[in-house]
C-alpha cells in the first residue's frame, strides 16, 4: 500500500505533519513533539507548534523524509511517565562521617566496607557498622593546575576500589593522570596515565574486575585503547588493539567503564567521530585469557545506537544480559527523560542487539537491584519497572550518589554525612 507520500515503499523515521510533507521551495525546520502517549512522538513545523495536539502527521518513505528534514527547533511535550506509586518503606538513615577524616572527597563500596579518599590524599577504610576507621594508604595523584571544565565536564578526583577492598585507584576524571595502590602495604603498584587525546571530554576509563583467581584492572592507556592490567605488577593481561582502523570497533574515545554484576561484560560510555556518544560493550573471558588476539574475532562486541553530542549518559547493569542507558532521543537538542533496556545476547554465529523496553521518565543517575531500576534526579530518588516502564515510588529529597551492592544500600555523600536507604526496601 502507498503511503501518505504516494510511494509504494517502507515507512521511514517519523510521522511529519502536513506541512513539512508537503514543503516545495526548501525543507522546513521541525519540532520533536511527543503525544503523551506512551513514547509516541512525530514531527511537526512551527506552524503547527501551538495546536500540536491536534496536528494530523503520516509517514512517509525514506526519499521523502530525507528531502524534508530541516534543522531542529527543540522539544514538545515529553514522553507518558507511567505513574503506580505506593508509599516507599524504610527510612534514609544519616550516618556521620569519621571526625579523622576531615573533608571526604569521594568514597567506594567494597565487601568490606567502604573506602574514603580525602582531599589531602589519605584513603581510609571505614566499617560503617563499627565506626572503625584506619589509615590504609596516601595518594599522590593532585588536580592538574590549570583545570578547565569544557562543556560543564569537571575534572575532579575519583576513587575506585576492588570488589574486596584489596586495590584501590585514584584518578582525575576528564584528565589523564591516576595510579592504583595496593592497600594492604600502601604501595603505589601502577601509574596510570593516558595520552590526554580528548581526555577532558569524558571521565578517566577505570574498573576493576576479576580474572583467573587475580584482580585486574581495565583502564584507558590512549584514547581508544582500553587495557587490562595486574592490579598487583602491573603486567599487562590483555588490550584492544590500534590495528585496522576501518573496523567497526576502532575510533571510540573510551569513557566511563561500567561493569557487569558477575564481571562478564563492560561498557564503555564512549563517543566517536562526528561526535556521536554511543556506547560500547565487549565481553571479558576470551579477551582477557587469550589477550589482543582474541580480539575482536573471539570478543564477543556490541554497539548501541548512538545519540549526537551526548555522552557520559546514566549507564547501568540490570543483570549481565541486560544493559539499560538513560536518554531518549538521537540527538541531545531532542533529548528528554527516559530510559532504554537492551538484551545484549549471543546467537549461533554472532552476537545480539535488541531493546526489549522503552520509556519516558528516569533522570539523573542509575542504580539497579533486584531487578528494578532507581534514578537518582534533583527530585530525589525514583523506583521503576524496567518491564513496565511503570514508576513504582519516589523517596523525595534522597539524591544517591553511590550503590553497596555488598550491604544492598544506595549511598549518598552530603555535606551532612553519608545518608543510606536499603534497596530491600523497594521490594518489601
Amino acid at each position: 500500500m502507498a503511503l501518505i507520500c504516494g510511494h509504494d515503499a517502507p515507512a521511514y523515521g517519523l510521522p511529519v505533519c502536513e506541512h513539512i510533507r508537503t514543503a516545495i521551495t526548501a525543507p522546513l525546520d521541525h519540532y520533536v513533539h511527543y503525544t503523551g502517549r506512551g513514547v509516541e512522538h512525530q514531527r511537526i513545523c512551527g506552524l503547527c507548534r501551538n495546536e500540536a495536539t491536534t496536528a494530523v502527521t503520516a509517514a512517509v518513505c525514506e526519499d521523502c523524509f530525507d528531502a524534508t528534514e530541516g534543522s531542529s527547533l527543540g522539544v514538545l511535550g515529553l514522553p507518558e511517565t507511567i505513574d503506580a506509586s505506593r508509599p516507599v518503606r524504610g527510612m534514609v538513615e544519616t550516618t556521620p562521617l569519621p571526625d579523622e577524616a576531615g573533608t571526604v572527597v569521594d568514597i567506594a563500596p567494597t565487601e568490606s566496607g567502604l573506602v574514603l579518599l580525602c582531599d589531602d590524599g589519605r584513603i581510609l577504610r571505614w566499617d560503617t557498622a563499627s565506626g572503625s576507621c584506619t589509615e590504609a594508604a596516601r595518594s599522590t595523584v593532585t588536580m592538574p593546575a590549570d583545570t578547565k571544565p569544557w562543556d560543564g565536564r569537571e575534572q575532579a578526583l575519583r576513587l575506585h576500589a576492588s570488589r574486596d577492598g584489596a586495590f584501590a585507584a585514584v584518578v582525575v576524571d576528564h584528565g589523564r593522570t591516576g595510579e592504583v595502590i595496593d592497600l594492604s602495604t600502601g604501595t603505589v603498584t601502577m601509574a596510570l596515565e593516558n595520552d590526554g587525546y580528548y581526555s577532558h571530554t569524558v571521565p578517566f576509563s577505570l574498573t576493576f574486575t576479576e580474572h583467573a583467581g587475580r584482580t585486574v584492572v581495565l583502564h584507558r592507556r590512549e584514547w581508544r585503547i582500553i587495557e587490562a592490567a595486574d592490579a598487583a605488577t602491573g603486567t599487562v593481561k590483555a588490550r584492544i588493539p590500534m590495528d585496522d582502523p576501518h573496523s567497526a570497533w576502532s575510533g571510540y574515545f573510551h569513557g566511563a567503564l561500567h561493569l557487569s554484576p558477575a564481571g562478564t561484560k563492560v561498557a564503555s560510555d564512549a563517543w566517536w567521530w562526528h561526535p556521536t556518544g554511543r556506547t560500547f560493550v565487549w565481553a571479558l573471558d576470551r579477551w582477557l585469557t587469550d589477550g589482543e588476539s582474541a580480539w575482536p574475532r573471539d570478543t564477543d562486541q556490541w554497539q548501541l545506537p548512538g545519540c549526537d553530542y551526548y555522552w557520559n549518559r546514566p549507564v547501568v547493569w540490570l543483570d549481565d544480559d541486560r544493559l539499560i542507558v538513560g536518554g531518549l532521543g538521537d540527538d541531545d537538542d531532542e533529548l528528554v527523560p527516559g530510559a532504554r533496556v537492551f538484551l545484549l545476547g549471543r546467537g549461533p554465529s554472532e552476537t545480539l542487539l535488541e531493546e526489549v523496553s522503552t520509556f519516558g521518565g528516569p533522570e539523573g543517575r542509575f542504580f539497579a537491584a533486584d531487578g528494578l531500576l532507581f534514578s537518582s534526579a534533583e527530585s530525589g530518588l525514583h523506583i521503576w519497572d524496567p518491564a513496565t516502564g511503570t514508576r513504582l515510588g519516589t523517596l523525595a529529597g534522597f539524591r544517591p550518589t553511590h550503590h553497596d551492592s555488598a550491604r544492598g544500600e544506595l549511598l549518598e555523600l552530603s555535606p551532612i554525612g553519608l545518608r543510606r536507604w536499603s534497596t530491600a526496601h523497594a521490594t518489601a
